[in-house]
């Protein structure tokens, strides 16, 4: 109940009735599969003891309708194939059709999660991201996303194989209702078997099986991302260690998951083989008119041939839907169920809000601000100006919170009191016009593994190529990529590898110029670079006095010391300082 109850938070109501669409086709295939089995009794019965099927009414009911005389044997056996072979093509053709219905439900409903969940962890606010997981969340997207679907698949699996079981049994009980109870007796005390005993086993492996894969890919990548590093130290092999602890592990869960998975297949097909083995022994020392048994045989032996392979598989799908469960709760766990709508609305810089205008200055007033979990504040009332059309440094030692000032200057931070007012204007009231209007360079740019034209103008399908070689020009970068063979096109690497930092900051330059913001945020922009690039970096920044209203974090007082109004950060005040 708890995997239903869990999936039904992720169907919306469209995805419901098309569930309960499904439903009905899994009852009409469960249907067909037991009229594809009752259909051989008559053909054997009509063989083996033709005078008993003849002597039936219905039988010669239908003879009579079909023109065919009350003893043609041959002519109404013939008539059963017939309508045998159609039964199963049909049957068959359904099937597949049914298949590719269920598929297409899964992979529609599993595109359509992914991108909501993406879109949920996109909407977070900056905060989340201080004390997240990483790891879990493209663990979460890459893997238990499609564990997910792959227990829906399991469940529709499920029902499909449980409706067919149902219809045979019932189907037999007509045909031998001792025999039938004695086989269902075995297969309920085994389905309980699952249940209580394997099924929470199950449970165990999958929750192992989530954890050890969070595990491998934190080891993965801290160990490729942190590669320069690595090698450095000679550590390469303390990160292979872990990874490789941690993926023995999950080889484990695994290995164990194949055995439990299996183990009551092969049970049930023991149990089954013996019970009907053991019955006919039964029938022949009591001495039972073995031909006389012999249609009935021939519907068990129907049956088994079609019920012995769904019974297998109901375990097998039981089983894989206790292991997949944990990355269902995962997920839901994870994912904002009902602050989330399909169609998700995530607004980008190149909408058409237009950008909130600066006239006169900006104003940091009255913030106080703790990082989640802390107690200390590391604001209490503080306050700054940054009048519109002016060069502002930050300085203040490591720690006393210069980022967090720019943080809260962008509106990814949200103070616990005070405001950021742009004009006298709450800059929340309109956080797209707000962000339209504003540019920010990091001391790390983040680099796109795409060419420099989707770097510069990031997220933006249709790039003006003007535009761009007017920002690059301004970040005096436009020399360089002209030079290159491929120019605007150049693809630039993961995280910008194949061009140096200088040239990586001068893109991050260029793109926040692209949107034209009337405020440009510096933070540490130049802080890794050495002194001539430094030097070169900031004669780009410096261009800008006049046009721009420029905000500077720097460790070096030298890269402040143009400006026209200095900051200090220090004790949780920020004040007015000159070099």
């Amino acid at each position: 109940m708890n995997v239903y109850r869990r999936l039904k938070t992720l169907l919306d109501k469209k995805q419901k009735r098309q569930f309960f669409g499904l439903l009905i086709l899994i009852f009409i295939s469960a249907l067909l599969e037991t009229v594809g089995v009752s259909v051989i009794v008559p053909i054997v019965s009509a063989v083996v003891t033709p005078e008993t099927l003849l002597s039936n009414d219905i039988v010669r009911s239908v003879m009579g309708y079909c023109g065919i005389a009350g003893d043609d044997t041959e002519g109404f056996v013939k008539l059963l194939l017939i309508l045998a072979i159609a039964v199963y093509i049909f049957k068959n053709l359904f099937m597949l059709f049914l298949y590719y219905v269920q598929s297409g439900y899964v992979t529609k409903l599993e595109s359509r999660t992914s991108r909501r969940l993406l879109g949920d962890y996109l909407n977070r606010p900056y905060e989340f991201y201080l004390n997240a997981d990483v790891n879990a969340i493209f663990q979460t997207i890459n893997k238990d996303i499609p564990h997910v679907f792959i227990l829906l698949q399991e469940v529709m699996l499920l029902l499909t194989e449980a409706a067919v079981a149902v219809c045979l049994c019932a189907l037999l009980l007509v045909v031998d209702f001792k025999m039938t109870i004695f086989i269902a007796i075995v297969m309920l005390i085994l389905v309980c078997i699952i249940i209580f005993v394997i099924k929470p086993k199950l449970g165990n492996l999958g929750q192992m099986r989530v954890a050890q894969q969070v595990r491998t890919m934190k080891w993965m990548q801290q160990g490729i991302f942190g590669i320069k590093d690595v090698k450095v130290a000679a550590k390469e092999g303390h990160f292979l260690s872990a990874f490789s602890d941690a993926y023995d592990k999950l080889a484990y869960a695994n290995r164990r998951f194949t055995v439990f998975n299996n183990a009551p297949r092969l049970a049930i097909e023991a149990f089954c083989m013996v019970g009907a083995l053991g019955y006919m022994y039964l029938c022949v020392i009591q001495g039972r008119d073995m031909k006389a048994m012999f249609p009935m045989l021939s519907a068990f032996a129907m049956a088994a041939a079609r019920l012995m392979p769904s019974v297998n598989r109901i375990s097998t799908h039981m089983s894989s839907i206790a292991y997949y469960e944990p990355s269902l709760n995962y997920v839901c766990d994870n994912l904002d169920i009902t602050g989330l709508s399909d169609d998700i609305k995530i607004e980008d810089r190149n909408e058409d809000t237009a950008a909130l205008k600066l006239e006169k200055e900006i104003e940091i007033k009255d913030i106080t601000y703790r990082y989640p979990g802390t107690e200390k504040a590391i604001f209490e009332e503080a306050s700054m100006s940054i009048p519109v059309g002016k060069s502002v440094g930050i300085i203040g030692p490591s720690g006393a919170g210069k980022t967090t000032v720019i943080d809260i200057l962008l509106g990814l931070l949200v103070p616990e009191k005070g405001k950021v007012m742009a004009d006298g204007r709450d800059i929340r009231d309109n956080m797209t016009g707000w962000l339209n209007n504003t540019g920010y360079i990091a001391q790390n740019i983040y680099m796109l593994d795409t060419s420099i034209r989707d770097n510069v103008a990031f997220g933006i399908k249709e790039a003006d190529d003007d535009r761009i070689w007017e920002v690059l020009k301004e970040a005096q970068m436009d020399e360089f990529v002209k030079s290159l063979p491929e120019g605007l096109d150049t693809v630039i690497g993961d995280r910008g590898v194949r061009i140096s930092g200088g040239q990586r900051q001068r893109i991050g330059i260029a793109r926040a110029l692209y949107n034209d913001p009337e405020l440009l945020v510096f933070d540490e922009a130049t802080s890794a670079l050495d002194n001539d690039t430094e030097a070169a970096i900031m004669d780009a920044i410096n261009s800008l006095k006049g046009r721009k209203t420029l905000v500077i974090i720097a460790h070096r007082l030298k890269t402040v010391e143009n400006c026209d109004i200095l900051y200090k950060v220090e004790n949780g005040k920020i004040s007015m300082t000159s070099l």
